[in-house]
Formats: structure tokens, C-alpha cells, sequence
């Protein structure tokens, strides 16, 4: 299943506040607010697997932190606010050491300040210190004043660090209620945001005549305002916090929190109409309404869910402040129709929505980008089945999915008991109690369950009962597991449910995240989920030979050492840890990952378990942790994981518990011959992760060596190899030489053709360690063969042609070693077993002396005889004989003979060696046009794996591998290749200058433009990284090298800083060029300028940019802010693009002729088109300023316009 919950629920009973600053009930029973949820992550990433979940239900808000990595102390609270009801919005931030809790409630706001961890031990919860002086602190909460009763509400700091509230009265008005920064002394204040005027009404009157129905056309300007959802941004271009409301008129609002007014209106029915044809839908029929404030690549967007007439869609809005306007880009079709939407969010550029079918959660996501291209389609995860069903089961199933079920709670299990049997109290968590409960009440009512030794019997009543709890907890847990939302813990990337009892992960970015990564570091840039799969290779084949059914656990030896174990912890006299640890090994899922963390570090895989215990580190791992953990292995698992846990159990209690067993010594016998090796599977493979990982490339050392070469023998070997016990305690310089001579020849046998040709080899790795004793050993095996054979006269012509090679003559040595051949070759049978002697081996070897003594062509030849003679070909031979054409300068031959080598590891080899000779003779082009067939792979991989391990300053093996990866038609691995280089000389301090990162940006951009169109994108550190983004980064690293002043160590800054300093340096195409790569305010550009004068070039700039208003705005403005005159032909232009926006910014800076110049053009233009609407908030703005200034020539041609406007609509027919 796609979601699985940890057996840990959400605290219920957590510790009290009560908050009291209401003395009524007031109007609380009007209102019914859904429960709602979030979560808040910290910045510092010391923190990073740290969060906290809040949930707000009624007048309760439930907060718990959680950490994967420790247990915190006093880690929940629960916020009562006696006789209010918190409205949705409650905001968790992080400020001036501080973590504050934001919550509005149906009459009031409150502030609630934490101290961060990063104050005090990070072992303690933020919690811990919550005191009484900060939550009635004055300053703290504030009862705000509404003409109803409010049921929508947003928080959110500004620049100054005030916590500002928005609530959404019933009259459409947004209260804005302001609390001044936490721990300073200041009055909350109250304003009211209204977007109806006093022009709005003068229009109405003037409008008396038009008809209804037009007026009702006019978008809904004039009907009900009432606020259905509210939501808030901060807005780093304006330093400003912006309310988001969605209107029962189809309105879609921007707030400004400084300016308290209505800065943009958007007609939601116009958008609806762009992406749909069908009629206008009637909005009366809406069925769902939702609206959030999100980022999507580092950019604030607005997202707008709605569900008209069984069509669903989300609208993704990007707002901009500075010019007032919201510009649509993305309509997101949703194709369920029986599904209802509860919640989504933006998980790392995808769009993730979480819905309802019938009992069944459904999550749905798609990549969402806010470029040029078309987002992904949807993807469906696996089902959610957390919920559960009753079904016809017997007695003993009963209480499996009762008392031993991952999936349900404690309290649920409690609750249920409390309904069959009465007071069913016991510890939390403590579910043999509550069984022992349940057989209480049975007995007390003369049904015997009992039988002794912890068993009990099977009995109609008994069924009946199980039955009747059984129906109550799956009732209780539906409940508990009925979703309120979805959030995003950032620093974990973990995707998480919040349920009315549990946080449900989502399986797929769950694991490898919590206590796994700090502990296994891998070689060659490995992901993580390598070495995991293996672990989940090794359980699966595990479970398949060793646990295959469940009746398994009820045979010999499962049942004796269950019985005998059973029985002594039940003793009156056990140790009480051991009481516990067996109730907990059997009944808990906590303990299916916690005993593997116990027995890595106490259990040698080499060894019995009864063995010395090795000390090894211990995971960082919460118990909370290592629930979420447990849970995820047992959802792999499966029905498999109480054979696990029982497993681990008999294990650790082999290794602690023997001593005070009664079983005979032949039972224990038996368990360790039969059982203990096969369960020791399931801790071998995580403490050789432990010990691979500890390894480098160019690193054997002895022990590693051997365990590892033992654990692979243990899996490999067949039944009836010899029984070598190995302990590297134990292996010492002095016993080494016989002991890794049977170990060698062992795996020899296991692993070489049959026969080996293991002498020879042996001989010389004997030599090198200088272990002489072992050396005779050889000799005298070989000594015992006769001495009045042909191959004994073969043998001659050996060391003959030996002596041959000795003396520089290879042509005599070559012929006398073929000779030899023949005759060693027509004995095969008889010194095949007693010298290890072998054909294929022969070749090699004696390829091996020519090429040592420096004739390498005819070690060539011997190769080829080899081919030619035997019809064999070994990955050996071609290892060699791509070897000896590499030192002959024939790369055109060792290729060929490197792509017929079969075995990975002899390939890998190969062509390290060719690549390294080719790179130490300055030919590495020689290789980029080459055709490596199936070696093509592993060829890649080993110029990326040399690339990487080398200086980023070395341009060798990246420039070989861009060459043929451009060579084979592989664009976009070409352009990763040059991409990876680049982003390595950013990173690496040493290097010096900035032309080998723009040369390899810009080879990386080149390299993507001849992909395919559809696949002009990379995928770098887990980010999407388009064409567009790969040449604006080309662009950037150009710039910098402009802005530079000659110094070539001068590294990229962000491209904001970049842009200001080219149009520093006047480099205004640059600057330009940088502003369309980044989507950067092409305003800056425009207001340099015109602050030059440069009336021409600003002309240019407009009409290369489609006249935008933004550049009429940012050239007007950097004038008037300098008190210098704006020209009339831009006065004239720009009210000719937006006389709003010119109407706005005139009025702004004094310059009342323009601005009513401005709204003059406005009016005649509107009733030009007949169009009703007109901007009332900023023309009222405009009319109450005129008549404050007494300006009443302006005013009365202002108001000469407004009746020409409203005489022109009037004038038409109805």
C-alpha cells in the first residue's frame, strides 16, 4: 500500500492550557468549522528530521513534536479556548529565537511564544517551555470587534516580525487585526479592509436606469461579497503581507496589508470560461470550494480548487505586487469524478492531491513548473487501505488482528473492551494486559479461556465476544483514521496524511530518511535505495525459504524454544526485563527494527550467536523513529512479520538467556544446527552493509577481506563444504599462511572452472606475502607425481622454454612453450588433478611471462593460439589480450578484444587500464569515436566514475566523455556530463577562474539543444533543469566574468546582484539578456534608462518587450522619485497601454492633472467598448484626494467624464 502508520498514534491525553478570554458562548453555535491541520519545520538543518503537527479541532489545539532522531521530553500540549472555535489558519513560525503559534479563534486572536531548541538542549520539546506569563501576556491576544460571527481567518508576519491576522466577516470585509513583534510593548490595533467606495455608490445611482440583467453581467460586481476561503503571502518584491480571498461573487481578491485596500480583483468566471466550453456554469452549484498560498520553484502562487457541476479544476494564479495584477498559468484538470478532494499541497515541483473514495484514501500527483512547457500528467500512487473491514474469521485470527494488529491503536483496542467487558484500564500501550482484561471478564462469567503457560482455548462465547470488540475497534479506528490534511515536512521530504489519530507517510517518500543515512556512507556517489533494496532482497529471499508459512512457527524447533521460553518468563522469580522484552518482541511492530539495531551491534555474523559480542554504533533513532521504520519494513513484510519478530527474539535470547534455559543440551543443539543459521540472514545483511560501507576502493584489508569473503561462501557454498570456522579475532600474522591457504583453494572450488589452475596463481600470492612453509606444501604435492610420464618431459620443455625467455629469446620460447602445450595437453587426465594444471589457464599464464619479460607481441600470438587451439574464450584471456594491445599502442584492437570480455568486474578492469593508458599518453580522443557495443555502459560509467574522482579543474575525462557521448547521439547525457562539471568548479574553492564553467555551460546548453524536443531537460541533485534554465545559468557566469574588473577568482553571485551590477557598469544587452534568462523585473533596466535620458533606447526597450506597462511604471517612477520631469510622449504612452495603472502612480506622487488625464482615457475608453465595469476603488481614491486638495477644475472634469460615461451607456437600448 501506497500509506502506512506507525503503531505510535497522536496523543489525546496531552497535558491542558486553558485559555480564557471570553466569558460567553456567544454565537459559537452558529458556525461549524471543519477540523483543520498543518505542520512547521525548522530552518536549521541540525533540526532537519524535527517537526511539529498541530490539529484544531472544535476549541482544542492539539500540538506534538516529533524527532526521528531523539525522544523528546514533555513533546505535546493541547491549547483549549474556553468558549471560542478556532477558525482555520493557524500559522506555526519561527522568529528572534522563537517559535510562535498564531491561532484565531471566533472571537479573538492569541500568540503563543515557544523557545526555540537551538536555547536549550535539543532532548527537550520547544514545550517545554510554556509558561503562563506568555500566553496572558497583553500584548499576546487581543478580543477583536465583528459585526458577525467571522469563519475564516489567515496569519502571517511582515517585515517588522508583527503577527498580523486576517478574519473574514460575514459582510465581506477583511478585519486586520495587528499584534506588535513578540517580547516588545505596543497595543494591538483593528482596521477593517472593505473594497466598496463612495464612487461605487455614486455609480450605482448613475446606473439607475441600466437594467438588472446588465448589471448582473457585469461579473458579479454587485452581488454578494461574503468571503468563502482566505489565505496570505508574503511578498518579497513589496516587503508586504497580501490577504488572498475568494468571494461568493466570483471575485478573486489581493489585499495589501500596508495600504489596506483591495490592490487587484480577479473575474473568476472569465477564467472559468478560457478553459471551458460549456456555458457559464451557475456558481449556485458549487460543491467545493479551496484556496492556498504555495511556492512552486521558489516563486508565490495562488492555488484555486472548485468542483462546478461534477468538473473539477485547480487554477494556479501567479501574483504581482508591484503592478497590481495576478496572471493565470496553469489550469490542472482533475480526472476523478467519484472522488472527493481533501487537501493538497506542492511537494518539490509536483502537485499532490489527497482525495476520499468511499473508505479509501486516494493520492494523485503531477509535475507542475511554471515555464513554457506542458506539466506531466497524473500519477496515481498505490491505494491507501488504512481503514478496515469486519469479516468471517475464527477465534484465533480474532485475536491476531485484535491484540497484534500494526494498523490499530491502543485506545481504539481500549475503547472497544470498555463497550464488551467494562473498565478496561490498562498502562498505554500495554496490550497483553488488555488481553488478559478480556479473559478476566470471560472468566469472572464462568467461560474457562485459561490453559495455562500463557495458551488459551477456543470457545463459542469466546468467539462471539472477539467478534463483537473485534466490530467496535474497526468502527473506533475508521473514525480516528479519517483524514483532516496533507502537509509537506520539507526538511525530511516526507509526504504525510494527518488523521484524527495518526500520521499516515507515503510509502514512496518515506525511507532513507530517518536514522539510515548518517550510517552507511557510500563509495562512487551510490544512492541509499541500492544498498536498502539488498536488505529488502535478503529479507524477501528469507522469507520465501525460511518462513514460508505461518504454520512454520508451530513446528520443531519454533514451538520447543517458544514453550520453554514462555514458560520461564511467566515464571514468578524472571527477570522483569525479560517479562517485558518478550511481550514486546511478540506484540510490538516497534521491535521488528529496534531487535535488528540490538543484535547488529551484539551478534558476529561470523560466528554462533553465543559468540563474543562485537561492539558496534548504534543507529541515531527516536523510538518514534523507529516506529515509522518498523512500520515500513512490516508493510514489505507483510504476513511474514511475526515469524520475523519471533525470530529475532529466539536470537537475542540464544545470545543472553541460555544460561537459565532447563532445556537438554541436545535441544539447544538442535536450534543452533537447524534454526539459529538461517535466522542469522536477517541481521547478516545489515552488519555487512556495515562493513562494505566502511571499505574504499583501493582498501582490502585482511579481516574485511575474509568476512566478507565468508558471508559470500555461507550463500554460495553448497551443502557439504567443509566446515571452516572463521574468526578474525583469532587470525594473526603467524597462523595467516594456513589459513588463507585453505580458504583459497576453498574458494578456488567454489567460484574457478573446475580444476582451477589454482597452483600457479596460488604459488605467486604465497611468494609475495613470503609465506615459504606453505610454498613446500605446493612442492611436495607436486613432487608426488610420477616421475616417468610424458609429462614429465613436458614439464622439461616448460622450464626449457622458460630458460629460453630468460635469455632474450622469444622466438625459441615461443615454439618450445607450444610444443610443451602438446604434450602436457595429451596427459590432461593425469596432471590435471595433481598440478592443478589447466588449458585455458596454460595460455594465460605463459602470455603472463612473455609480457612480463617485454615481449608483448608474442604473448599476443599466444593469445591467439589460445583462440584458435581451444575454441575458448575466458574473460581472462580477453582481459589480457586487451592488455597487451594497449601497451602496443593498438587501441583500435583493444577495444575489440575489451567488449567481448563477459564478466563485469574483468571488463571494468579492462577498460580502466585502457583509458588510463590512453589519458597518460595525451590521446584520449583516440577512444571517443570507438563503438563499445554491450561494453558501451560500463564504458561510460567508468569515465563518469574518473571524472568525479578527479580535480574539477582536469578537463581529461570529461572532455572524453562529452566527446563520445556527442559521438553516440547522446545529447542530453552529453549535456549532464558537462552540467556535473560545471556545478564541481562552482563548488570547488580552488579553482581559479570562470572560463572553463562558462565553456562547460555552455557545451551542456549545445549538447541539450539537439535533444529531442520533449526531452530538453536534465535531472540534477533531484531537480528538473530545462534548457532555458541550463543556458540562463551559461548567461549568468558570462556576466560575471563582465562584472568582474578583470579578477579572474571572482565567483557567480544570484543574479539579482549580478543584474545590479551590470547596469552599474552600464551594460544594459547584458542586463537585458539576464533579465529574460532569470525572469527578472526588466523594470530595473527601464528605470536606469530613463534616468539617463536615453529616450531613444527606452523606446526600443518597450517595443522589443510589447509595450509592457511594467516599463512604463519603472521609468515613470525612477523619475518622479528623482523630482524630475516625466516627458509627455510617456505620459501619453503609458496611459495608452494601462490607464489604470498610470491613474494609480500619478495619484500616487502628486501629479493629479496626469492622473485625471489618465481617467479621462480610462472612461472614454470603457464606454467606447460599452463596458460597465470600471476600477471604483481607484477612481473613488481619485476623487476624494480632489476634493481634499480643492482642485476643482480637475474635479469637475473629472465628474464631466463620469456623466459622458454614464449618458453613453444609458443611451443604449435595454
Amino acid at each position: 500500500m501506497s500509506l502506512f502508520s506507525s503503531i505510535e498514534a497522536i496523543r489525546s491525553d496531552a497535558p491542558v492550557v486553558e485559555i480564557s478570554k471570553i466569558s460567553t458562548l456567544n454565537t459559537i453555535s452558529e458556525i461549524k468549522v471543519n477540523p483543520s491541520s498543518g505542520c512547521f519545520v525548522y530552518d536549521d538543518p541540525a533540526l532537519g528530521n524535527r517537526f511539529i503537527i498541530w490539529r484544531a479541532i472544535g476549541a482544542d489545539l492539539y500540538l506534538e513534536e516529533r524527532s526521528f532522531g531523539v525522544n523528546l521530553k514533555s513533546a505535546s500540549v493541547c491549547f483549549r479556548f474556553k468558549n471560542e472555535i478556532i477558525l482555520p489558519g493557524t500559522l506555526i513560525v519561527e522568529a528572534d529565537s522563537k517559535v510562535l503559534v498564531l491561532v484565531a479563534t471566533t472571537s479573538c486572536v492569541h500568540r503563543v511564544g515557544l523557545t526555540a531548541p537551538d536555547e536549550f538542549d535539543f532532548g527537550c520539546s520547544v514545550f517545554a517551555s510554556i509558561g503562563e506569563q506568555f500566553v496572558n501576556h497583553p500584548s499576546n491576544w487581543y478580543v477583536y470587534n465583528a459585526m458577525g460571527t467571522p469563519h475564516l481567518a489567515t496569519c502571517m508576519l511582515n517585515a517588522e516580525k508583527e503577527a498580523l491576522f486576517g478574519i473574514a466577516d460575514v459582510d465581506g470585509s477583511i478585519l486586520l487585526v495587528t499584534l506588535c513583534r513578540y517580547g516588545a510593548d505596543g497595543p494591538p490595533t483593528q482596521d477593517v479592509l472593505r473594497h466598496s467606495s463612495r464612487l461605487r455608490r455614486i455609480l450605482v445611482g448613475l446606473f439607475h436606469g441600466v437594467g438588472s440583467s446588465n448589471a448582473t453581467d457585469g461579473g458579479g460586481q454587485f452581488g454578494s461579497s461574503s468571503v468563502v476561503d482566505l489565505s496570505a503571502f508574503y511578498s518579497n518584491e513589496t516587503s508586504d503581507v497580501v490577504l488572498c480571498s475568494l468571494s461568493y461573487d466570483c471575485q478573486l481578491r489581493l489585499w495589501s496589508c500596508s495600504r489596506k485596500s483591495v490592490i487587484h480583483s480577479f473575474d473568476m468566471r472569465q477564467c472559468f470560461r478560457q478553459f471551458s466550453v460549456d456555458d457559464e456554469p451557475d456558481w449556485q452549484c458549487v460543491c467545493k470550494w479551496r484556496l492556498k498560498c504555495t511556492k512552486i520553484e521558489r516563486t508565490w502562487v495562488v492555488v484555486f480548487y472548485l468542483s462546478i457541476k461534477g468538473v473539477d479544476r485547480f487554477f494556479v494564479f501567479v501574483p504581482s505586487i508591484t503592478t497590481h495584477q495576478a496572471r493565470l498559468v496553469r489550469c490542472i484538470d482533475f480526472p476523478g469524478f467519484d472522488l472527493e478532494v481533501v487537501d493538497f499541497c506542492v511537494n518539490d515541483f509536483r502537485f499532490v492531491a489527497l482525495y476520499m473514495q468511499k473508505q479509501r484514501l486516494v493520492l494523485k500527483w503531477k509535475e507542475v513548473c511554471l515555464q513554457e512547457y506542458e506539466h506531466g500528467p497524473w500519477v496515481d500512487c498505490e491505494d491507501g487501505d488504512v481503514y478496515l473491514s469486519t469479516g468471517a474469521v475464527s477465534a484465533s485470527q480474532l485475536m491476531g488482528k485484535i491484540f497484534h494488529n500494526p494498523l490499530l491503536a491502543y485506545r481504539s483496542v481500549e475503547r472497544a473492551l470498555k463497550i464488551s467487558c467494562g473498565d478496561a484500564y490498562t498502562p498505554p500501550g500495554d496490550f497483553a494486559s488488555l488481553r488478559s482484561k478480556l479473559f478476566d471478564y470471560l472468566e469472572d462469567n464462568g467461560v474457562a479461556v485459561r490453559l495455562g503457560a500463557g495458551k488459551w482455548k477456543e470457545s463459542p462465547t469466546l468467539e462471539s465476544t472477539l467478534r463483537t470488540v473485534w466490530t467496535s475497534c474497526v468502527q473506533y479506528h475508521n473514525a480516528a483514521m479519517k483524514p483532516i490534511g496533507l502537509v509537506y515536512l520539507r526538511n525530511c521530504r516526507m509526504l504525510a496524511v494527518v488523521t484524527n489519530d495518526r500520521l499516515l507517510f507515503q510509502r514512496d517518500t518515506a525511507p532513507l530518511v530517518l536514522g539510515f543515512v548518517p550510517q552507511f556512507k557510500y563509495d562512487d556517489h551510490r544512492p541509499a535505495a541500492d544498498c536498502f533494496s539488498l536488505i529488502g532482497r535478503l529479507v524477501g529471499a528469507g522469507d520465501e525459504q525460511f518462513f514460508a508459512a505461518v504454520e512454520a512457527a508451530k513446528t520443531t524447533p519454533w514451538q520447543l524454544v517458544n514453550d520453554e521460553l514462555s514458560r520461564v518468563v511467566q515464571d514468578a522469580g524472571a527477570n522483569g526485563l525479560w517479562q517485558n522484552f518478550h511481550r514486546t518482541m511478540l506484540m510490538d511492530e516497534v521491535a521488528l527494527f529496534e531487535a535488528l539495531q540490538v543484535l547488529a551491534g551484539h551478534l558476529d555474523p561470523t560466528v554462533s550467536p553465543n559468540g563474543t559480542p562485537s561492539k558496534l554504533t548504534s543507529f541515531e533513532l527516536s523510538s518514534y523513529g523507529a516506529s515509522v521504520t518498523a512500520a515500513y519494513f512490516a508493510s514489505s513484510v507483510g504476513d511474514g512479520a511475526l515469524l520475523c519478530r519471533q525470530a529475532l527474539f529466539l536470537m537475542a535470547s540464544w545470545c543472553y538467556f541460555r544460561p537459565e534455559s532447563k532445556l537438554p543440551s541436545s535441544s539447544w543443539t538442535t536450534i543452533h544446527s537447524e534454526l539459529v543459521p538461517k535466522l542469522s540472514l536477517l541481521c547478516q545483511c545489515y552488519v555487512l552493509l556495515k562493513q562494505i560501507a566502511s571499505m574504499t576502493v583501493g582498501e582490502r584489508c585482511r579481516s574485511d577481506w575474509l568476512l566478507v569473503a565468508d558471508f559470500l561462501r555461507k550463500f554460495t557454498g553448497p551443502s557439504g563444504a567443509g566446515n571452516l570456522k572463521i574468526k578474525t579475532g583469532d587470525v594473526d600474522f603467524h597462523h595467516f599462511g594456513k589459513f588463507v591457504v585453505d580458504l583459497y583453494v576453498h574458494l578456488l572450488k567454489m567460484f574457478w572452472p573446475c580444476g582451477g589452475g589454482g597452483c600457479l596463481q596460488l604459488v605467486d600470492y604465497l611468494l609475495e606475502n613470503r609465506m615459504y612453509a606453505d610454498v613446500r606444501r605446493l612442492v611436495e604435492s607436486a613432487n608426488r607425481m610420477p616421475t616417468s610420464t610424458a609429462a614429465v618431459k613436458a614439464l622439461r620443455i616448460y622450464y626449457e622454454a622458460v630458460a629460453c625467455l630468460r635469455a632474450k629469446e622469444p622466438q625459441q620460447a615461443y615454439e618450445k612453450f607450444l610444443t610443451a602445450f602438446i604434450g602436457l595437453a595429451d596427459n590432461f587426465h593425469s596432471v590435471q588433478g595433481r598440478l592443478g594444471f589447466d588449458k585455458e589457464s596454460f595460455f594465460t599464464n605463459t602470455a603472463d611471462l612473455f609480457d612480463k619479460a617485454g615481449f608483448g607481441e608474442q604473448a599476443i600470438q599466444l593469445c591467439l593460439d589460445h583462440l584458435r587451439l581451444l575454441e575458448t574464450d575466458s574473460p581472462a584471456l580477453w582481459h589480457m589480450l586487451c592488455r597487451l594491445y594497449c601497451a602496443s599502442d593498438r587501441y583500435a584492437e583493444a577495444v575489440e578484444a575489451a567488449v567481448k570480455i563477459q564478466h563485469q568486474p574483468t571488463l571494468e578492469d579492462s577498460l580502466t587500464n585502457l583509458v588510463r593508458r590512453v589519458v597518460d599518453r595525451g590521446l584520449g580522443s583516440e577512444l571517443c569515436n570507438c563503438n563499445f557495443g554491450p561494453a558501451e555502459q560500463t564504458f561510460v560509467g567508468l569515465l563518469e566514475k574518473m571524472a568525479r574522482a578527479n580535480k574539477p579543474t582536469d578537463d581529461t575525462y570529461y572532455d572524453m566523455l562529452f566527446g563520445h557521448l556527442t559521438f553516440k547521439m547522446k545529447y542530453r547525457t552529453a549535456a549532464h556530463c558537462m552540467y556535473e562539471k560545471a556545478k564541481r568548479l562552482e563548488a570547488d574553492p580552488a579553482a581559479t577562474t570562470l572560463d572553463a564553467q562558462s565553456a562547460a555551460l555552455y557545451l551542456a546548453a549545445t549538447a541539450l539543444n539537439f535533444a529531442r524536443p520533449q526531452f530538453r531537460y536534465l535531472y540534477f541533485d533531484k531537480q528538473s533543469i530545462t534548457l532555458r534554465q541550463l543556458r540562463a545559468e551559461a548567461l549568468l557566469v558570462e556576466c560575471a566574468l563582465q562584472v568582474a574588473n578583470d579578477n579572474e577568482h571572482c565567483k557567480p553571485t544570484n543574479p539579482d546582484r549580478t543584474f545590479d551590477q551590470l547596469l552599474q557598469k552600464g551594460q544594459l544587452d547584458l542586463a537585458e539578456k539576464l533579465c529574460k534568462a532569470y525572469e527578472l523585473p526588466m523594470e530595473k533596466v527601464a528605470s536606469v534608462v530613463a534616468l539617463n535620458g536615453a529616450w531613444d533606447r527606452l523606446k526600443q526597450l518597450v517595443d522589443r518587450h510589447d509595450h509592457k506597462p511594467e516599463l512604463y511604471n519603472a521609468a515613470c517612477k525612477s523619475l518622479l522619485n528623482r523630482k524630475r520631469p516625466v516627458p509627455a510622449w510617456l505620459v501619453d504612452q503609458y496611459k495608452e497601454t494601462e490607464p489604470v495603472g498610470a491613474m494609480v502612480l500619478f495619484l500616487e506622487y502628486g501629479e493629479l492633472e496626469a492622473a485625471v488625464q489618465c481617467a479621462s482615457k480610462l472612461l472614454r475608453d470603457r464606454a467606447q467598448e460599452l463596458q460597465p465595469i470600471l476600477p471604483i476603488l481607484e477612481l473613488d481614491n481619485l476623487y476624494v484626494i480632489l476634493e481634499r486638495t480643492g482642485n476643482l477644475n480637475l474635479l469637475e472634469t473629472l465628474i464631466g467624464e463620469l456623466e459622458r460615461y454614464s449618458d453613453t451607456l444609458l443611451s443604449q437600448p435595454q
